[in-house]
């Protein structure tokens, strides 16, 4: 897991001006490639104009299996988001297996699931010092009982309330393929991107993601490609 965050380090949209901690500049490096830079921007672009319309724009992300980068790509797309001016709440609500806390290096407890079980309320949960633009809710505690959890009418309160707050919520889910969650939360949003990573993925992985996805009523906006290889010997014009 080490190895694989070291590597995705490097895929990560240029820093805001406001200065940060170490920890945080790492996912925000401006030396980043033209190409990584770039992609960033393109996903940040398709999004927009696939949720067209005013009002708060709630979107998940999720993968067929883990370990194909999902978590450091939403936190990159909120970065990117962030840097173009518009305010991002970023979610946590993968409660299994959390990953925001620990990209960031901050304490996931109090969060999410303390929220969900009244041990808290949505003030306290918020990390508003992340960086301009861009405010968190981590997982919390992580429970016995998650898809019960998100299932509740708190949950969905909890985005209604906050769309009135920010111009994007994205939310960090569960594989869709291991368990419901994801499917749960993306029923009650305005769409879904579905990581894949090259040469994780498999057609018939993604047929289940898509079928898990659609028989939930959750809109699909696109596939974000993850770890893509190029051929060094050919000739690109736009990247190095």
């Amino acid at each position: 897991m080490e190895k694989q965050i070291k590597e995705e380090k490097d895929q990560i949209p240029p820093a805001p001006v406001t200065p940060l901690s170490a920890h945080r500049r790492q996912f925000m490096l401006r030396n980043s490639s033209f190409a990584v830079r770039e992609a960033y921007r393109t996903l940040r672009t398709n999004v927009r104009f696939a949720l067209q319309g005013t009002g708060c724009k709630r979107i998940c992300i999720t993968s067929s299996t883990p370990g194909e980068g999902k978590s450091i790509t939403l936190l990159n797309l909120a970065l990117s988001i962030a840097e173009a001016g518009q305010k991002v709440l970023l979610i946590d609500a993968d409660l299994r297996k959390p990953a925001q806390a620990r990209l960031m290096n901050e304490t996931a407890t109090p969060g999410l699931s303390n929220y969900l079980v009244d041990m808290t309320d949505a003030k306290t949960i918020i990390h508003k010092d992340i960086c301009p633009n861009l405010d968190m809710i981590f997982s919390g505690d992580i429970p016995p009982n998650p898809s019960e959890l998100l299932e509740t009418g708190k949950f969905i309160e909890l985005i209604e309330e906050q769309s009135k707050a920010y111009e994007y919520i994205l939310l960090d889910t569960p594989p869709v393929n291991l368990v419901s969650d994801a499917c749960l939360i993306a029923s009650h949003l305005d769409g879904v991107l579905v990581l894949v990573r090259q040469g994780m993925a498999r057609k018939d992985t993604l047929k289940r993601v898509i079928d898990n996805l659609q028989f939930a009523g959750a809109k699909i906006l696109g596939f974000v490609l993850n770890g893509v290889a190029h051929d060094e010997k050919k000739n690109y014009s736009y990247y190095d």
